[in-house]
């Protein structure tokens, strides 16, 4: 089917208001409060209620973006969600945040085909303070968001209530790149932060499984959730993100602009393994199989579509 016939009935209107200066790295939330890290090529939706969709994309020619979650081996999120340690996988590889920690003490699961749902108190809202996700509505003006993002996706996460902050889990997050004729400072890091008092749910959807999990208001977790390049999507100069039309597709009818910055140097990262790559069952979050990929110098941005009212 034509991807026109699926366009959605919302345009792309003004980006959501941000206000907040950029924070560079992970760190830790208050005491008590739910701590989530999106690291990786994905796209920030704003919804007419102001809640955010969060998609992540999945295979697109040649280019693939692998959906996984990350918590501390340990704690209690790990627990309810069935995370389950892997083999070979070094989180400072993806996360600069991360240099130092000891990859035993993470466990993982599979996002792909699956959804979270995240609730903090009672507001539908959430307070966008991440001036440096990728406007989408000033790089390519008037054009639409996907009306079958949710299918299209590989993972989504529904967020309401809390705060998104800037961040970066790459030394190049921060810098000003170009789309064309426009230039913004772009991140590969948003921090979520719960309502500082009241008590979050998250919960998991797939085919097989559905496991919510409460987390009581003065409780604090934390958990990643990461879209990480395959290796089919790796390669080429830092200064130039060659897989941007990944974005693109998001949109109907927008002719992808691959984002440049000159003064970008790449980061060189351990070589790790990329867990969840074909995945036989997304709810259990076992390991079918897993790729190794070499030192790496990459940055996937993130986007931000603003929704408008009109139709």
């Amino acid at each position: 089917m034509n991807r026109r016939q699926f366009v959605s009935r919302v345009s792309l209107g003004a980006a959501a208001a941000c206000t907040s200066i950029a924070r560079p790295a992970f760190a830790a939330p208050a005491a008590g409060q739910v701590a989530l890290r999106f690291v990786g090529m994905m796209g920030f939706i704003e919804r007419q209620d102001h809640s955010v969709l969060v998609a992540t994309p999945g295979q697109h020619h040649h280019m693939t973006h692998v959906p996984f979650l990350m918590a501390r081996a340990g704690s209690s999120i790990a627990k309810a969600l069935n995370f389950t340690p892997v083999t070979g996988v070094i989180p400072e590889a993806f996360d600069n945040a991360l240099i130092g920690t000891r990859p035993e003490d993470f466990v993982f699961r599979s996002l792909s085909n699956t959804s979270l749902d995240v609730v903090s108190g009672t507001r539908a809202a959430v307070t966008n303070e991440a001036t440096q996700l990728a406007q989408m509505d000033r790089i390519a003006p008037g054009k639409r968001v996907r009306g079958n993002v949710e299918k299209w996706a590989s993972a989504t996460v529904s967020l309401r209530g809390g705060r998104l902050e800037n961040s970066g889990a790459h030394p190049d997050a921060g810098r000003v790149w170009s789309f064309d004729g426009y230039s913004q400072k772009l991140t590969d890091a948003v921090n979520y932060k719960s309502e500082a008092s009241a008590a979050t749910s998250v919960r998991l959807t797939s085919v097989r499984d559905a496991v919510t999990h409460v987390i009581p208001a003065g409780q604090q977790e934390d958990l990643w959730i990461f879209s990480a390049a395959a290796m089919d999507a790796r390669g080429g100069s830092p200064t130039r993100i060659e897989h941007s039309d990944l974005v693109f597709d998001y949109l109907v009818d927008a002719t992808p602009i691959v984002a440049e910055c000159d003064k970008a140097t790449g980061r060189t990262v351990p070589e790790t393994a990329l867990p969840f790559v074909n995945p036989s069952s997304a709810s259990a979050g076992l390991i079918a199989s897993e790729t190794r990929f070499p030192p790496d110098t990459w940055l996937c941005w993130m986007a931000m579509f603003g929704l408008g009212t009109k139709s």
